[in-house]
């Protein structure tokens, strides 16, 4: 362009590949501003002038920041936000029963856990009150409880209220567990039972256990007139009957018969109304013991009642949450050959098998008599006969 002056400018020389860049950028425009100033001056139209777009700068990463999007904004589309484990925002009706469904899994099984380990160490208290000699005369039942009948001996011992002497067995109780036949029955035997002990004579089959223990009194049951063998041995002492149904909270009978002023030990008498009752811990050992109203027959009906309601109550629906820890109370009051496994099966069966008082529920056929100053029961072997067949009968 004449007449135009020139302006000097200082050239300089980048030494990077990014200050050329910058250096040839300012040659091009000054190339252009004078193209633009030579069209203006013919009259031409000036071309529109490029915008130049600047690199945005780099973001500064986020370290350990989760990103954070503007009040209000929308999630951008495409782009997965990642929930916590632990949240339960947006989880939904499947994330809900799935979590539901694993804290009610680890609930069972810490309740098994724990109820397990509690009836673990009451088995233990109770199978050391269990001698060698008495397990050498248990039978063989030949299977688990679960799936071979057996027969359980229930044991009450009498070693309290004054009595000098040996202990003698109070309560004599058979009781058949029968996964086949789907029942769980029990047979009472006398306590006067005359029976005929080697090396005693014949005597009460209870003071069996005053002569030789625990092995006695399952041999006095497995051999001789009965003949019923014995799988494995359950023995409670009455001393410690009361403590256990207090720590059950009492239980609730139904007595067949009114009795009205018993004589009982300690030159006490006791009642008892007909029907439903609720039974306190020496209330009920009064109930199972007492027999000077009625004959030993009725005494071990009553027993068996007893019976019948410890087991309601411990495996009552309403009590299942704590039947491992109540089911515990009742193993620390026995002597038993039965391990916690074995304890356990048993309590599955009592709660699963079919039980009709009115069928399954028998005191062995006798008949009192007084033989040399002391009253026996005598044996009714035809009687007798039966009811072992329809005890046993699958």
């Amino acid at each position: 362009m004449r007449g135009a002056s020139k302006k000097p400018y200082r050239r300089f020389r980048a030494r990077g590949s990014g200050q050329r860049s910058v250096a040839d950028g300012l040659s091009a425009l000054a190339a252009m501003n004078r193209t633009a100033a030579e069209r203006a001056m013919r009259g031409g139209a000036v071309p529109a002038r490029p915008r130049v777009v600047r690199p945005a700068p780099p973001r500064r990463p986020d370290r350990g920041r989760p990103a954070r999007s503007r009040a209000g904004a929308a999630p951008r589309a495409g782009v997965a936000t990642k929930r916590r484990w632990w949240s339960l925002s947006g989880i939904g009706v499947a994330g809900w029963t799935w979590r539901i469904a694993l804290l009610l899994v680890a609930a069972v099984l810490a309740w098994g856990v724990l109820g397990y380990l509690a009836l673990r160490c009451a088995a233990g208290e109770a199978i050391a009150r269990f001698s060698d000699a008495a397990r050498a005369a248990l039978a063989d039942p030949g299977g688990g409880l679960l799936g071979t009948p057996a027969n359980i001996l229930v044991v009450g011992i009498d070693s309290g209220e004054g009595r000098s002497g040996p202990a003698r067995a109070d309560t004599i109780m058979v009781m058949r567990t029968d996964p086949d036949a789907g029942h769980i029955r029990y047979l009472s035997i006398p306590r006067d039972l005359r029976v005929d002990l080697p090396g005693h004579g014949f005597q009460k089959i209870n003071a069996a256990y005053a002569f030789n223990g625990q092995a006695g009194i399952i041999k006095a049951v497995s051999r001789g007139e009965l003949g019923i063998p014995i799988n494995h041995i359950m023995l409670i002492d009455f001393r410690g009957l009361g403590k256990l149904v207090d720590s059950l909270g009492g239980i609730d009978v139904t007595n067949p018969t009114r009795l009205v002023n018993c004589p009982y030990a300690g030159g006490r008498t006791v009642s008892f109304p007909r029907g439903h009752i609720h039974l306190n811990g020496a209330r009920a050992l009064e109930f199972s013991r007492v027999r000077k109203c009625d004959s030993d027959f009725e005494r071990a009906r009553r027993q068996q009642i007893v019976v019948a309601a410890l087991k309601g109550k411990v495996l009552s629906f309403s009590a299942l949450p704590m039947a491992p820890w109540r089911g515990a109370r009742v193993v620390r009051a026995l002597g038993t050959d039965l391990g916690a496994i074995d304890l356990a099966k048993l309590g599955w069966l009592q709660a699963r098998l079919q039980h009709d008082p009115n069928k399954d529920e028998m005191v062995l056929a006798g008949r009192p008599e007084n033989i040399g100053g002391q009253s026996f029961v005598i044996l009714k072997p035809d009687q007798a006969e039966r009811q072992l067949a329809q005890f046993v009968r699958r």
